[in-house]
């Protein structure tokens, strides 16, 4: 896990904290992994790391926090492909869930998700932030008439700002990795 990553892992679960619990934390998960560990992690490097990365972080009188733009709420994404299956997943980051529905154009039903068969909403949004989601166009669209392609949309509203992305038929440089986090959290392969 990347320090960035411990930091935003730190503030999901604890909400908005300064640098020293910050640091008072990272040195237990240490702790917690190397039975020996004698390794702190100094307020400076903390301080540093957080400064650095302005796009994600805000810090003021010392007190770290996830940018308000950044922090996921909601989250929805649709994918169909034809003639299908249409696929929507809702995550609700607040509440730690998510639904899927699946709908299919001819009889063949989709068998239902299985339980511990899919991923959690934790991890998923861990695998979010690296993505850069807020940084996707608004539209992708490939030249030519595109009869039977793929269409998309994901709509990410975080606490300060709604970012919606669609396609027909051409997809951000990051879709694939999309996808890939998207069919481990429900459980079932996620693309047309």
């Amino acid at each position: 896990m990347k320090m960035y990553e411990a930091i935003l892992d730190i503030l999901g679960k604890k909400g908005n904290a300064t640098i020293p619990v910050i640091c008072q934390e990272m040195s237990e998960q240490n702790q917690s992994i190397i039975s020996n560990a004698q390794d702190i992690v100094e307020p400076s490097y903390i301080k540093t790391l957080v400064s650095s990365n302005k796009e994600l972080f805000l810090v003021k009188d010392d007190i770290v926090s996830i940018r308000p733009d950044k922090e996921p709420v909601m989250m929805t994404v649709v994918l169909h492909g034809y003639p299908g299956p249409e696929m929507r997943v809702r995550v609700d980051f607040k509440r730690n869930i998510f639904t899927y529905f699946e709908w299919h154009l001819d009889s063949k039903a989709s068998q239902p998700l299985i339980i511990g068969t899919f991923g959690s909403v934790e991890d998923f949004k861990k695998k979010l932030y690296p993505l850069k989601l807020w940084e996707w166009e608004e539209d992708y669209q490939t030249d030519g008439i595109v009869v039977d392609g793929t269409s998309w949309s994901v709509i990410l509203k975080t606490k300060g700002r709604t970012y919606e992305s669609r396609g027909l038929d051409s997809f951000p440089r990051q879709w694939k990795e999309f996808c890939q986090a998207v069919s481990i959290l429900v459980g079932k392969k996620f693309s047309c």
